[in-house]
């Protein structure tokens, strides 16, 4: 396949107040080899320097800079990039403060996708590279780097053990657009979406490291209060709505459903949100709504995790025991 008839791809690159770490990320998305490409900057009126960091690079024609009128939050940015900015038929998203991995990966990630003709694929996918600053880890997910053509509906019901980053899909644009993308004003409108977009055909999966997420502190996707922690349960409820309407197996649903909660419990349960709001908000909250979770706020993993956050001097004499009574080697990474 020529030039010309290769479809063309949109890494959309939404930023706000990240001139810190804009240039890396235009320069992973300007390495990128693939021929038929475009670069869209959608700046959401930042106010450290971010616009002239990037203005530094419009020399390549595939790079196109977009700022804002006004602030529309995260979400809102998303929305008016991939509804009004971006052209092509394929689109991925890069967030201002992470990078692509290597120049070849959307090339990679095409290529999966033209194998399979007439399979109705619909998103590409790979696996992230966690660089986490704040807590000194760096991990890869998912584990399973499996490559090949999956049906949409596995991928989706087996998202509690094997997920993939929103930085890691190359997704179909118009698509997107018409199954309501980033619907949600909560963070994990990025992962809800997905879930619905897998569900209308086959992904292919490549065995690649696309990008890096990079946490460094001050994340627009990181969470801080209970209360938001709380409203992101909707992307597990949106899911399982759009599921049910797609005709999939009822009790692999309804399981899929119970799975989802208890993995968005288990992360609340090990964030950095205060242990105060867990107990005075969360638990109740917990009690009313997904009682069949309380299980996880028990665990002695969970308690371990919570032990860490307060004392963690405690924590280490308490891993050290555990691991020794259970006979096995560290507890949590």
């Amino acid at each position: 396949m020529n030039e010309k008839q290769l479809p063309k791809v949109s890494i959309m690159i939404p930023t706000y107040n990240q001139a810190a770490f804009i240039s890396r990320a235009v320069e992973s998305a300007l390495l990128q080899d693939y021929p038929c490409l475009e670069i869209v900057v959608s700046d959401d009126c930042s106010t450290d320097g971010t616009r002239a960091v990037v203005e530094g690079y419009l020399a390549d024609d595939r790079l196109t800079y977009h700022r804002n009128a006004d602030n529309l939050g995260r979400i809102g940015n998303y929305r008016k990039t991939l509804y009004e900015r971006v052209t092509g038929e394929w689109a991925l998203n890069l967030d201002g403060d992470d990078y692509l991995y290597a120049g070849g990966v959307v090339s990679r990630m095409v290529s999966a996708i033209l194998e399979h003709p007439n399979q109705n694929v619909v998103a590409a996918m790979g696996s992230t590279k966690t660089v986490n600053a704040v807590m000194g880890v760096t991990n890869i997910s998912p584990e399973d780097r499996t490559p090949g053509l999956f049906e949409g509906t596995d991928i989706f019901l087996r998202w509690n053990k094997r997920s993939f980053h929103h930085l890691a899909v190359l997704y179909k644009a118009a698509l997107a657009r018409e199954l309501d993308y980033y619907r949600l004003n909560t963070i994990m409108s990025d992962c809800e979406s997905v879930l619905r977009l897998v569900l209308n055909g086959n992904v292919a999966v490549v065995d690649d490291i696309v990008g890096v997420w990079n946490i460094h502190g001050n994340n627009a996707s990181s969470v801080e209060d209970i209360n938001q922690a709380l409203e992101d349960y909707s992307y597990i409820e949106g899911g399982y709505k759009y599921a049910q309407e797609r005709g999939v197996e009822s009790r692999k649903v309804r399981d899929w459903h119970r799975a989802m909660v208890r993995f968005h419990t288990k992360w609340i349960l090990r964030s950095s949100i205060p242990i105060s709001a867990k107990a005075r908000v969360f638990l109740p909250y917990l009690i009313k709504k997904y009682p069949f979770a309380l299980t996880e706020a028990f665990n002695v993993k969970s308690l371990l995790v919570i032990l860490a956050r307060m004392h963690p001097a405690s924590y280490r004499n308490a891993k050290r025991l555990y691991a020794k009574l259970r006979g096995r080697g560290a507890l949590l990474k």
